[in-house]
């Protein structure tokens, strides 16, 4: 029994040692260098919708957009036509009466069709806009989660590195009370393994905020050896959410995706504006001269029109008509699908709150003083150790199930923040 206490109390002392060598709970690993680049939760934001790898895309997107518009409003739509021909004398006359002519012919758009690609080109560009600001809506939510996992990282290392606290001064307790004869070792045994595996514990909430850094590096497009240090307390207690029907009223008035549907409803339209000007008959100038053989000279001007024998772009039109047809469909369609989700968000949310609140005013103060009560009656020789380690536990699983729910307290937060498209 005396080695098996001696390899325990090794095991506490490298346990302690690792607990030691953690450190402060926002520290990263030693391997980056340089100083941390300091991140509030507002800058943060701030930094996903401006340089997240999906805005940059959705930005790339939109200056593609503005290109299509150039040169659309040029009144002549095609390159000037020159023609020519001769004319040798065939019943009459020699080679020197030879004839010829020449014909320039410049197309214009007498139609309006230019003004019409200028429509389509702007409302492309609108579209363009639209979806870059769902892909903002995309990345703040995406950031701010991983700021929320990453705070409750570093508040579970806290938490554990308190629990280790209490571990210890078990053991310690342990140790006085087989000092004095009062206990064996097996309550020093079992006090070492409670450590250990609270060490343990610390050891898998430093991994995880490192993970949660990594995700908020993606998230914001920074190099994997930025060193972070975040700001912003993001996990104090959840404010309450604003009644439902506030919420849905402004989802609707200023979710993106509304926005980008309207978007396409308006170049849809503009297209069809397009292709209905291109029905019409095509129209140019032209400028010309004839020399026939044994003729005078003489020259030309006049208007060419396109005949339009045949209706063309049917099935463009169709098409375009169809897509009108579907957007409005689905313009309904999603401010329904919105207002459940608002309410969907909103009643999550206020779920997470409720469980909080339970644990942090009932089970979370019920654990810590009866870990306090069963302390004091095993010192007093009333209760054994395993009291002593069960309570210990039961407070360890308390306080995680508190940090488990104010983390997904503000998860739920963040994902009724997306759903309403930004909370006041």
């Amino acid at each position: 029994m005396r080695n098996v206490s001696a390899r325990a109390l090794l095991c506490a002392g490298g346990a302690i040692a690792a607990v030691s060598l953690a450190g402060a709970a926002r520290a990263e690993a030693p391997a980056q260098t340089g100083a941390p680049l300091a991140l509030s939760l507002e800058e943060t934001l701030r930094r996903a919708e401006a340089q997240s790898p999906r805005v940059l895309a959705a930005k790339r997107a939109v200056r593609e957009a503005r290109a299509k518009k150039v040169g659309t409003a040029i009144v002549v739509p095609a390159n000037p036509r020159l023609s020519g021909d001769l004319r040798p004398p065939v019943t009459q006359g020699t080679l020197h009466d030879l004839g010829y002519a020449a014909q320039l012919e410049i197309p214009l758009d007498l139609t309006g069709q230019r003004h019409t690609k200028v429509r389509e080109a702007e409302r492309g560009i609108e579209v363009a806009g639209a979806d870059l600001a769902v892909e903002r809506r995309e990345a703040r939510s995406e950031a701010w989660s991983a700021y929320v996992h990453a705070e409750a990282a570093s508040a579970r290392i806290e938490a554990n590195i308190a629990l280790v606290r209490i571990g210890e001064r078990i053991l310690n307790a342990a140790r006085q009370r087989a000092s004095q004869g009062a206990s064996g070792d097996i309550d020093q045994t079992m006090a070492t393994t409670e450590l250990a595996e609270l060490a343990a514990q610390v050891e898998s909430a430093r991994r995880q905020y490192g993970e949660h850094l990594d995700a908020l590096r993606e998230a914001l497009d920074l190099p994997a050896e930025q060193r972070l240090a975040l700001t912003t307390p993001a996990l104090v207690d959840p404010p309450p959410a604003p009644d439902e029907a506030t919420l849905v009223t402004r989802a609707i008035a200023v979710r993106p995706e509304l926005g980008a549907i309207r978007s396409r409803l308006a170049w849809l339209g503009a297209t069809d504006d397009r292709l209905v000007r291109e029905t019409l008959p095509k129209m140019g100038v032209y400028l010309g001269v004839d020399a026939a053989p044994v003729s005078p000279i003489f020259g030309l001007v006049g208007l060419s029109v396109e005949l339009p024998v045949a209706q063309r772009n049917q099935g463009p039109r169709a098409q375009v008509a169809e897509a009108r047809t579907s957007e409005s469909e689905r313009l309904d369609l999603q401010a329904r699908q919105i207002a459940r989700e608002v309410a969907r968000a909103r009643a999550a949310y206020e779920s997470r709150r409720s469980e909080l609140k339970v644990i942090s005013e009932t089970a979370q103060p019920a654990a810590e003083r009866t870990l306090e009560l069963v302390e004091i009656g095993w010192l007093a020789g009333r209760f054994d150790i395993f009291r002593v380690t069960t309570a210990a536990r039961d407070v360890a699983r308390v306080r995680g199930l508190r940090l488990d729910a104010l983390e997904a307290a503000w998860v739920a937060r963040v994902a009724l923040d997306r759903a309403v498209g930004g909370l006041p």
